[in-house]
């Protein structure tokens, strides 16, 4: 029965956060429902609408940063993303998978964590336990598993290095949002 209610509970909170609150067209509104889950978010973040989040109380999002429209934000691992960072649109952040090769499909967690000034390109998957360090981007459509030195770019499926990003000076996202 303990189970039995705790799944009922973790279904209610999936269904309030994904097909609700996503979908409130007002991002202060929005802000203060995923606050009230636990959700940390920093001064001037947004997260725009239609973004499927899992585990919302295990989420800490820094200032400036944007989550654009129809991302994936898993916490189930727990999720850390910085300041100033932008997450383009189909985007996914992973922090939870089943093992491969065990034979009860066993269910692991790792930490993910998104340093300062990053990019994650539209379409972009990262998954669980990768460290993208401050200035790095991760290219449309790539697939990102490890970690990241500063300022560095990588594309493809595994994604890998393909050079290094020319700036490296810190800089503020602009979301060019008049009524924050």
């Amino acid at each position: 029965m303990k189970n039995f209610l705790k799944n009922i509970a973790y279904d209610f909170g999936y269904i309030f956060t994904n097909y609700f609150i996503a979908y409130i067209p007002f991002w202060s509104i929005r802000k203060l429902l995923y606050k009230a889950e636990g959700m940390k978010i920093g001064r001037g973040s947004r997260i725009n609408m239609r973004c499927i989040v899992m585990a919302p109380y295990r989420i800490t999002i820094g200032s400036n940063t944007l989550i654009n429209e129809f991302c994936v934000l898993d916490g189930r691992g727990k999720l850390n993303i910085g300041n100033d960072t932008s997450v383009s649109m189909y985007a996914k952040v992973y922090t939870a998978t089943h093992k491969s090769y065990s034979e009860s499909f066993e269910y692991i967690t790792k930490q993910t964590v998104i340093k300062d000034n990053c990019w994650i390109g539209a379409s972009a998957v990262v998954m669980p336990g990768s460290v993208i360090e401050d200035f790095t981007i991760i290219s449309v459509n790539s697939v990102f598993k490890g970690e990241s030195k500063c300022g560095e770019i990588w594309m493809g499926i595994p994604a890998k290095k393909v050079r290094k990003r020319q700036t490296m000076d810190k800089y503020k996202l602009k979301n060019n949002i008049w009524w924050r």
